[in-house]
């Protein structure tokens, strides 16, 4: 096998693209963890939380540090950048204490300015956390800094300040120059690389900068993904009470007048209809439900039904139920039954001479929840006709399921409806 000779810059060359490439790897590591998740992106933390942050990373620089010492394998070496970033995302006291245990390795190896030098960058970091109003424009750091540069650039030329992107730059390099000097003025007192060309140098201040970008870049888009899916949860939420809000309230109407015509011919039948009526308005208020067992949405439906059976008199509507016991656990979205019994009786029952029965089954097969109800009424007088209320629950079985539900409705003049609806009995994520 033939050796290959690398000279002194060719060598610092290749150890700077062994520490960006380090430090991406520790950063897409680091981001799997949603313990470390909730940690990077909290805005504030406590004294317990400020601990774990510095600890993480504290010892992962500590360890790559010490490696650098005892084996002399420099691209482990990530103090400055690491240091650095500690303290922009987590703030002075954090950045300050990691860069003080990062640079125990150095100190106890005779480098004694290594640790006052690490502290200095992690409170340099949390200096520009305290100053940054708005933090989103350190999460939009760039590995490229040509980008930073372009974007630092115009909103000095907008608003007539440096932004988080600039300052990150400018005392990074600062730093960066710092340790150079030192370095060569002092070499066994502080680590740093001797090039032999001055662009060297440069390359070895641009890996800073690039150390830096790397993990913000990769942990920012985490941090989007997240924040798009609390908007998607919150459009869906909204969407979501928007469709229960549309719950058609014509029944309520009919009950008072029921309730109305009874109070002096039936008092007690009509004081019987308005505790049940308060009941169910007792329910629709409330509203802040918006999953509940169908045992408890059974319970709503017979609260509606025995109302109408009020109204009807029990010759004119009949109420039948076949509930699979396994199936009243099962959590269905709110409200979701009584759009559908409601048309059985306003189309289906009402309209037919000598009345009908309104049927519930439920039934549960495995992971999927069946739930129909039928009736023997009218039916549909026009093929495929579907009003409000079907559309309001097809349109919440999607909201909450996605394509995991479906609703199948079959209507034949004369001989009654069936509106079946398949749903999962676990929720998982919705579709919206």
């Amino acid at each position: 096998m033939t050796g290959v000779t690398l000279s002194g810059d060719q060598f610092i060359l290749f150890v700077l693209l062994l520490k960006m490439g380090i430090m991406a790897a520790l950063a897409g590591a680091l981001i799997t963890s949603s313990f470390f998740k909730r940690l990077i992106f909290l805005d504030t933390r406590n004294t317990r939380q400020n601990w774990q942050f510095a600890l993480v990373f504290g010892l992962l620089l500590t360890a790559g540090s010490a490696v650098r010492v005892l084996v002399g394998y420099e691209g482990m070496d990530l103090s400055l950048s690491g240091a650095f970033l500690v303290g922009l995302l987590g703030g002075m006291v954090p950045g300050s204490a990691v860069g003080f245990f990062v640079g125990l390795p150095g100190l106890l190896h005779g480098e004694w300015a290594t640790l006052p030098f690490l502290v200095l960058c992690g409170l340099g970091g949390g200096i520009i956390r305290a100053r940054t109003r708005d933090r989103d424009e350190f999460w939009s750091v760039s590995p490229f800094f040509l980008n930073n540069i372009v974007r630092s650039w115009r909103v000095l030329i907008a608003e007539r300040r440096i932004d988080a992107r600039a300052a990150i730059m400018l005392t990074l390099l600062a730093l960066e120059a710092a340790r150079t000097l030192a370095g060569d003025r002092a070499p066994a007192e502080l680590f740093v690389f001797h090039p032999d060309h001055f662009w060297v140098t440069l390359c070895v201040w641009l890996t800073t900068l690039v150390c830096v970008g790397i993990p913000l870049k990769i942990w920012n888009n985490t941090r989007v993904e997240a924040l798009l899916e609390e908007q998607r949860s919150a459009a869906a939420q909204a969407r979501f009470d928007a469709l229960r809000s549309q719950i058609n309230p014509h029944f309520l109407f009919n009950v008072l007048n029921a309730a109305t015509s009874l109070i002096w011919s039936e008092p007690e039948k009509a004081r019987w209809i308005l505790v049940k009526l308060s009941s169910i308005l007792r329910r629709l208020l409330r509203g802040g439900e918006d999953f509940v067992p169908l045992s408890r949405e059974i319970e709503f439906v017979e609260d509606y039904l025995s109302l109408e059976v009020a109204r009807f008199g029990p010759e004119k509507l009949k109420v039948e139920k076949e509930l699979d016991p396994r199936a009243l656990d099962v959590p269905v979205p709110s409200m979701l039954l009584q759009p559908l019994v409601e048309n059985a009786v306003r189309h289906g029952i009402s309209p037919k001479v000598g009345g009908g029965v309104v049927r519930i089954e439920a039934f549960r097969d495995g992971g999927t929840l069946r739930v129909v109800v039928r009736d023997n009424g009218s039916g549909f007088k026009e093929s495929g006709r579907e009003g409000i209320g079907l559309r309001n629950v097809r349109e919440r079985l999607r909201v909450a399921y996605g394509q995991r539900a479906s609703i199948e409705i079959s209507s034949e003049r004369e001989q009654g409806t069936s509106v079946t609806i398949l749903m999962p009995v676990e929720r998982g994520q919705g579709g919206a």
